[in-house]
């Protein structure tokens, strides 16, 4: 049987590659001195954490994550839904014993790993959590024979032939974050939406996880018309992060060019999924965004945020 344990000081490894965004880097960064617990399923045999969960703890609410696109349950192939309900039960006395009412989990898209979505989402509710949030997650599946041009839909195909090679693309290996941080702003100004990070946020955050950051670029000469950043989640997902063009350039459809950049990048780069986000805001859906992500190929996958309260 394996046992329910807090390992909130990551001390037991994990028997699975975790996602960026549930490791003890990312916690910590997350935090900044906010309490939270890990909490695994731990095989004694083998001295490893089978499955595991990082909650931040506010008063009487749990979340998971904090600040980031996802947090939630992470588990290796063992693990079969009895092992999920005995953890469930286990999580909640946990929980209820140090006061915490209500909990609140946000989940990976279900295309980084279908089987295990549907097995949590199924043992979430029947355990008697709700789905509080259903976004729309679009994203391009990436294989040595494929390419981006043959998923577009017959326009987007159009306006990528004619201007693809219009602009160069680079990788930077040093970019200036003030000038992106300026063009990502510019860009969500004239689209109505606010920018949810600082100036100071992307510094940090690029200058912390610059490993797992990819800074893509779109020139006209010296001038930058477009940026997006590549996060790279495991060995084999990248996420689209802050993509944003110049408003001047809107007719050669510059995103269109970069998004094919960077899929061509995964294909060599042995990346086999490509994350374009989501394209809902707390389930209600932007149809601008989604018709443009569809044109592009995208492949449509739910992600779930779950919550319960436990005093019920």
């Amino acid at each position: 049987m394996l046992q329910f344990r807090d390992d909130s000081t990551f001390s037991v490894q994990n028997s699975f590659e975790g996602f960026l965004f549930n490791s003890i880097e990312q916690i910590h960064f997350q935090s900044s001195g906010y309490p939270f617990c890990s909490l695994i399923l731990f095989d004694k045999e083998k001295s490893v954490a089978r499955l595991r969960i990082t909650l931040f703890i506010s008063d009487s609410d749990a979340t998971s994550p904090l600040k980031a696109p996802f947090g939630g349950f992470e588990f290796d192939n063992t693990i079969g839904t009895e092992d999920i309900f005995h953890f469930l039960f286990e999580l909640e006395f946990w929980l209820l014993k140090r006061s915490i009412q209500k909990i609140h989990i946000v989940s990976y898209p279900y295309c980084y790993n279908r089987r295990h979505s549907e097995l949590v989402t199924h043992c979430l509710l029947k355990k008697g959590f709700v789905i509080s949030e259903h976004d729309m997650n679009f994203h391009l599946e990436i294989s040595s024979q494929g390419d981006f041009e043959s998923g577009l839909n017959p326009s987007a195909r159009r306006r990528y032939r004619k201007y693809r090679d219009s602009f160069q693309f680079c990788i930077e290996d040093n970019p200036d974050i003030d000038s992106i941080y300026s063009l990502v702003k510019q860009n969500r100004e004239i689209k109505g939406h606010p920018v949810t990070i600082t100036p100071e946020g992307l510094k940090n955050l690029y200058q912390t996880f610059e490993k797992s950051f990819k800074t893509f670029l779109l020139k006209d000469g010296e001038k930058v018309i477009g940026s997006a950043f590549g996060v790279k989640i495991s060995g084999q997902i990248l996420y689209y992060y802050l993509p944003a063009d110049s408003y001047g350039y809107k007719r050669y459809s510059p995103s269109i060019s970069m998004i094919g950049h960077i899929y061509n990048y995964c294909r060599e780069s042995g990346i086999t999924l490509f994350d374009l986000g989501i394209a809902t805001s707390k389930s209600v859906p932007n149809f601008g965004l989604i018709k443009f992500k569809q044109n592009m190929g995208g492949k449509v996958s739910l992600k779930l945020s779950f919550e319960k309260n436990l005093l019920c």
